[in-house]
């Protein structure tokens, strides 16, 4: 059986296990009790993605929560890959007369990214991630935000400029599903943004949240130390107190908290330039470039959990959890058959205002996979 044939088959069982992603997601409840998410949050995370295929599952997925003592959240990132029974539910659900604004959205930005060997395609591929931020506050949840993830080092900057042509191609796809006509100050700010990249950075991913929907949002990955952190940020022309950063990265650094770690950044650029508020992601070296490790290597993350009881930036026992949360895959057995559910820690987020750290954020990956047959 092919990749592809294997994988249709998986979104079949899907189908065939829940009429959700919400359903899903509400069974294996238990499988999170050690991450002390906010019971509230999850119940609206669940309702919220009541209305999403469950094939969703079948796809990498992330659930973010807050490990510190700030306001209770929760966060749901999704991959929509084109091609796959997950795409066709939004695209077809675009005529539906209910149908959530948002799809109309997503259904154009897949199109535009499944058009084979477009120049798009090889920046960004086929996939569309979505982003759920839920507020147990709000009654109403908001549009999810909807990004496109360059392929690897599509997106690199190699100091000579020669590549922003590609940059632009995925700032003009993401503002064109959103029926907006971009500013070309803003345009600028981004490309400044993209331009004050090291040769060793990327941009990982490129969207927009419709909540906010005057404002680009950009994640830079790739570096390794506090220095280049801030030497981007002043590049960039970054507003916010940069102090507050180098702080907290210089506070982890010394107690060998990023040795083993990638770090991202992710900024939002508007009209006026780039807002003060910023997301500091850190990722894994050890595993973020090899895909056996990113379910093997339980180490990696001990030094960093550490870091941050150290510096009382996340409650202790909710370290202790993610610590407890074991990566790997474990059988699921379901209504419709086994599954294997690999699961692990996906990355820390560390979120900085103008009066220093606000909120810090950890995130776990998901993915739900049938049992493999004789010979896959």
């Amino acid at each position: 059986m092919s990749f592809a044939d294997e994988w249709a088959a998986n979104e079949d069982q899907l189908f065939q296990e829940a009429g959700s992603l919400g359903e899903l997601l509400a069974r294996m409840k238990g499988y999170f009790s050690s991450l002390q998410i906010d019971p509230e949050s999850w119940d609206k995370l669940v309702e919220s993605a009541r209305e999403l295929p469950p094939t969703l599952a079948g796809f990498p997925l992330w659930v973010g929560f807050p490990i510190d003592e700030s306001n209770p959240a929760a966060l749901l990132d999704l991959s929509l890959l084109g091609g796959t029974q997950s795409a066709a539910f939004f695209k077809d659900k675009v005529t539906s007369n209910d149908a959530d604004p948002s799809f109309a959205r997503i259904a154009s930005l897949l199109g535009e990214t499944g058009v084979e060997a477009s120049s798009l395609q090889r920046i960004v591929g086929d996939r569309v991630l979505l982003q759920y931020d839920i507020d147990p506050k709000r009654q109403v949840q908001g549009e999810p935000g909807i990004f496109l993830y360059p392929i690897g080092p599509t997106l690199i900057n190699d100091l000579s400029g020669e590549r922003i042509g590609d940059f632009q191609l995925a700032f003009n796809a993401v503002m064109s599903a959103m029926n907006r006509v971009p500013d070309e100050t803003e345009r600028r700010h981004a490309e400044r943004a993209y331009l004050a990249m090291e040769p060793d950075t990327r941009v990982g991913a490129i969207g927009v949240i419709p909540s906010r929907s005057r404002f680009l949002r950009l994640a830079m990955l790739g570096f390794v130390n506090s220095r280049d952190i801030m030497a981007f940020l002043e590049r960039a022309g970054w507003p916010g107190r940069r102090s507050a950063v180098a702080n907290v990265l210089e506070r982890l650094e010394a107690h060998g908290a990023l040795s083993q770690m990638q770090m991202g950044v992710r900024i939002d650029v508007g009209t006026a330039g780039l807002e003060p508020t910023l997301d500091l992601q850190i990722f894994s070296a050890n595993t973020i470039y090899d895909r056996t490790g990113w379910f093997k290597d339980k180490a990696c993350w001990k030094e960093l959990i550490d870091g941050l009881r150290e510096e009382c930036l996340a409650i202790p026992e909710r370290l202790s959890g993610l610590a407890e949360w074991s990566s790997g895959a474990k059988t699921l057995i379901g209504r419709s058959g086994p599954f294997l559910l690999l699961q692990r820690i996906h990355h820390f987020e560390i979120v900085l205002t103008e009066d220093g750290v606000s909120q810090v954020n950890a995130y776990v990956f998901l993915l739900m996979a049938r049992w493999p047959r004789s010979g896959t």
